[in-house]
């Protein structure tokens, strides 16, 4: 069993405590674990630059790797070769540091269970090149993972899309989340060790993270902050889009629910439908890719018919220089 740390945070520090405390636990609940931890401070690892070259390669049967060539493969190999995942981060404008993000939108495309069985689909078939049995069946790992976003404000709203943000780096591999843990308070705590009840807190997610590898995915339990569980059972987090009916949206999963009040309590009811259709599920990906793999049917024709005319209206977008123009 190999559990990864993954800290985005300066070195030794507020993330790194965290991500480290969790790793001892867990190899003390599993001594034959092995445990590694990485700061992607002096990684490089750019944005994705949207040239599709991933999803195309998946699409074709191929294992796609990034053409952007920096440090994402090292970090990506990693979480390839890890069962279990705990992730750190720090929130400086209430979402976590950019690095982060950076990662995840390349990292997703290469992840997404429900492209993977289509691509051995068509292999099957003899419709892309590659043989069924060869193919990285690890990425079909629901791997389960543990996040802390760590902020200095006292106000945990200052921190309110930390964890929100983090969880978007399993969804499209559909990892099992163990906690979604915020760290706030730091600008008087001064430092996790300090804190007997956040070290309790940061123990209990580590030994729960390594003893999750063996459970189903259907049967891993979350662990709140506080014995908080969450709005949404599927991503437990308490976002929630409102339209001014009763009915509501949880933001990371896009499922549907009810919303109702009990004397001073709010609460939703997502029917079981729903959750199974969460993003982060088989069925909530696979809804997903099957509507990005319509566009190609609906737009091509439609640039066709308008060339002549979008080359005219293009014109003046290509001949727009980036210095200032009077």
């Amino acid at each position: 069993m190999k559990v990864l740390g993954i800290s985005f945070g300066r070195v030794n520090s507020n993330c790194d405590i965290l991500t480290k405390e969790a790793l001892y636990s867990a190899k003390m609940y599993a001594p034959n674990v092995e445990i590694k931890f990485v700061n992607t401070m002096k990684l490089k690892i750019g944005r994705c630059i949207g040239c599709g070259a991933c999803s195309t390669a998946l699409e074709k049967g191929k294992d796609n790797a990034c053409v952007v060539k920096d440090d994402f493969q090292y970090l990506e190999n990693l979480c390839r070769e890890a069962d279990a995942i705990i992730v750190s981060a720090p929130v400086y404008v209430l979402q976590p540091v950019g690095q982060l993000k950076n990662f995840t939108d390349r990292y997703a495309c290469r992840h997404d269970i429900s492209a993977i069985p289509y691509v051995l689909d068509r292999r099957r078939r003899g419709e892309a090149p590659g043989d069924p049995d060869d193919f990285p069946m690890e990425r079909l790992r629901q791997k389960p993972v543990a996040y802390f976003a760590v902020g200095g404000a006292r106000t945990p709203d200052w921190t309110s899309m930390g964890t929100a943000g983090m969880h978007l780096f399993g969804l499209s591999e559909g990892m099992r989340v163990i906690s979604n843990y915020n760290a706030n308070d730091m600008g008087h705590i001064g430092n996790p060790l300090l804190d007997q009840k956040m070290m309790d807190d940061v123990h209990e997610i580590g030994w729960r993270v390594a003893a999750a590898v063996d459970l189903p995915a259907d049967q891993i339990p979350y662990y709140g902050k506080d014995g908080d569980q969450g709005t949404c059972p599927v991503c437990h987090q308490n976002l929630l889009m409102v339209n001014g009916t009763t009915t509501v949206t949880c933001p990371l999963c896009g499922i549907h629910g009810k919303i109702s009040i009990e004397g001073e309590k709010l609460v939703v009811d997502f029917p079981k439908e729903e959750q199974e259709r969460a993003r982060g599920t088989f069925k909530g990906l696979r809804e997903h890719t099957a509507e990005i793999q319509s566009f190609g049917a609906i737009v091509a024709p439609k640039i066709m018919a308008n060339k002549d005319r979008l080359d005219g209206l293009m014109k003046r977008i290509k001949e727009f220089h980036d210095d200032w123009t009077e």
